[in-house]
């Protein structure tokens, strides 16, 4: 069955205009928030005229859980997901409730519950990553924006939904604050948390380069690394992750190799590596073209001490990679995606005990809205599904979450339904 919308010629006079838009919505991802929900408010009117004019395939292993609609609710989800050991699911959106976002609740029956609902310049606001949990089943999580300081906090969410600022960072002049906590935090058994702001810090970078931070239980703030912006690299993404020695893992996404031909005088960034002693290792600086260029949040560190990723751009035809740096510091592409099979991989892999890798791509696949793909251990890459834009969704920008059967679990920034445009999906698909 196909499906066509009409839009009317209002909605038609903007497609020239959004085609002008950049090809990936990876560089815009820390717009400023009013800024970022144009760009994908544009974004989705114009790849919405190309899937109304293409026939649908019905993925038959997806299964929408969610689809936003606002209040009370929520919109855009751009977090990862959480899922606990009754199979309920968490996570943020970065609009909705009062309009300045919300923590949500999917049970295992597909209800939908909203948690928290945040007011921006209080209690944070524009949550835009994934939630951590702790044994007694308190939420975990930071905003990007908003708080007493108005530059992000790190907040806990009780069971019952009460808050608990635990950090509010600092804006102003002083540039070497860090701020703007971004892409998750990372908590240890003793209860420290680590993560990484955007901005502050050292370097040369306008608004400072960014930091590695860990939050202690006293919540006292420790700066780890500060970056300079050069071959360290500038603008962390997180989340971190660590191994048993207590290494910490993350990308940059700029800095490195200041003559890459992706970002020349910014740089194509840098997967790093700091350990207990302060020792701070650069794993990988990103060259461009086919060794890929601007790494997407969320290494993948499995227990031979292998660390996956993906970038946004870079590759052979210029839609990202998937890589593997190796225990020994061996960095090998695993796959170049060619735009039919996606385009603009996130981080947020997934790996079987198959040795299978699971993703996402934020755009590209058979309608242009993303993809969810599979790549097996001798690098064979299947597109699992290819977003219509519908009830599935479309744009997924966090990767994927997988149970202990084989469930893939993950959220979309947009969904079209009948003539509206709403606010995003949660959905599960089986391989």
């Amino acid at each position: 069955m196909n499906h066509y919308v009409d839009l009317g010629d209002d909605v038609k006079k903007l497609v020239d205009a959004v085609t002008a838009a950049s090809r990936t919505t990876a560089k815009y991802r820390r717009a400023k928030p009013m800024a970022k929900r144009n760009l994908f408010f544009l974004r989705a009117i114009f790849l919405l005229v190309l899937a109304a004019t293409i026939p649908s395939v019905q993925a038959q292993t997806l299964t929408p859980l969610h689809n936003f609609t606002g209040a009370p609710d929520g919109a855009f989800p751009e977090g990862a997901l959480l899922r606990d050991a009754a199979g309920n699911l968490y996570g943020t959106t970065t609009s909705g409730g009062s309009g300045d976002g919300t923590v949500f609740k999917i049970d295992s029956t597909g209800k939908e519950v909203p948690l928290f609902d945040f007011t921006d310049f209080v209690s944070g606001g524009f949550p835009a990553t994934a939630l951590i949990h702790d044994q007694a089943g308190s939420l975990y999580g930071i905003t990007d924006t908003g708080g007493p300081g108005g530059a992000g906090v790190v907040f806990k969410l009780s069971p019952q939904g009460v808050e608990t600022l635990l950090f509010s960072f600092q804006g102003g002049l002083n540039t070497r604050n860090p701020r703007g906590p971004t892409g998750g935090i990372l908590r240890d058994k003793f209860g420290n948390i680590f993560g990484t702001t955007l901005f502050g810090g050292n370097g040369n970078c306008q608004s400072g380069c960014g930091s590695v931070f860990r939050l202690d239980t006293l919540g006292k703030l420790h700066v780890l690394h500060s970056f300079n912006g050069g071959s360290d690299g500038s603008q962390p993404f997180g989340p971190l992750v660590h191994d048993a020695g207590r290494n910490l893992f993350g990308i940059a996404k700029s800095g490195g190799d200041l003559s890459c031909p992706e970002a020349p005088q910014t740089g194509c960034g840098t997967v790093f590596k700091r350990a207990p002693d302060g020792t701070f290792t650069v794993l990988h600086t990103f060259q461009g073209g086919a060794d890929g260029a601007t790494p997407q949040p969320g290494l993948l560190l499995d227990g031979a001490g292998n660390l996956f990723g993906t970038t946004s751009s870079g590759g052979m035809s210029e839609n990202g990679v998937v890589f593997r740096i190796s225990s020994d510091g061996t960095y090998t592409v695993l796959h170049s995606f060619k735009g039919q099979d996606g385009t603009a991989p996130n981080g947020g892999l997934v790996l079987d005990w198959s040795g299978n890798l699971f993703g996402t791509t934020q755009l590209g696949g058979a309608n242009q809205l993303g993809t969810v793909f599979k790549l097996s251990p001798d690098g064979q890459l299947k597109v699992l599904h290819s977003f219509q834009g519908l009830e599935d969704g479309a744009f997924p920008l966090a990767g994927l979450i997988r149970d202990s059967e084989g469930h893939l679990y993950g959220t979309c920034v947009r969904n079209f339904l009948i003539q509206q445009i709403q606010g995003g999906s949660v959905f599960e698909i089986t391989p």
